[in-house]
């Protein structure tokens, strides 16, 4: 099968945001992300995360990096349907950093210290292609696989008792930011 010059186009926007994301690139993803882009997962992350365009991509990279260390994204299959990319892979990491969950609301959920474990799953990601930039981008992620790699369950008691003085710290440290 011959793939069109445009969906060829489109398979390469949508691994070059993955790869500027995941290499917490803000320069690569002003080049492919659209100025009006959202990102659907952005409700389980920072607030800064939740803008539109390449600084709210490119705050989702930074809040990964201050997590994870080592990070890598691996493309296993990419489909083109229209102006719709799917691109399904595996990212891979080392959690040497607070791994912090947001609430809706944009408060912090829960914090969970560094394990200093590697972890590598499977994800799907959706971005639809306008104008030759990602415009909208969501996913489907194995995160209870990353959980239990990291050894953050089961959770041991010791982990718990970290977790909840991580959880409290950041919750400080969003609040004096407020203030």
């Amino acid at each position: 099968m011959t793939i069109t010059t445009e969906r060829a186009a489109a398979l390469e926007i949508a691994e070059r945001a993955i790869q500027g994301v995941i290499g917490n690139d803000p320069e690569a993803l002003r080049a492919v992300v659209h100025p009006d882009a959202l990102n659907h997962e952005s409700a389980a992350e920072p607030p800064d995360t939740r803008g539109l365009g390449a600084d709210a991509f490119a705050a989702t990279g930074a809040w990964l990096a201050a997590a994870f260390s080592e990070l890598k994204w691996t493309t296993e299959e990419q489909i083109c349907d229209g102006d719709l990319v799917v691109t399904y892979g595996r990212m891979s990491g080392r959690h040497t950093g607070d791994f912090v969950v947001w609430t809706e609301e944009g408060t912090v959920e829960r914090a969970f210290p560094a394990t200093g474990k590697t972890f590598s799953t499977q994800q799907a990601h959706f971005q639809r292609v306008y104008d030759g930039l990602v415009i909208e981008h969501w996913a489907v992620r194995d995160d209870q696989g990353m959980a239990v790699e990291l050894g953050w369950v089961p959770p041991t008691i010791g982990y718990l008792i970290r977790c909840q003085r991580a959880t409290a710290r950041h919750r400080r440290a969003a609040q004096s930011a407020i203030a």
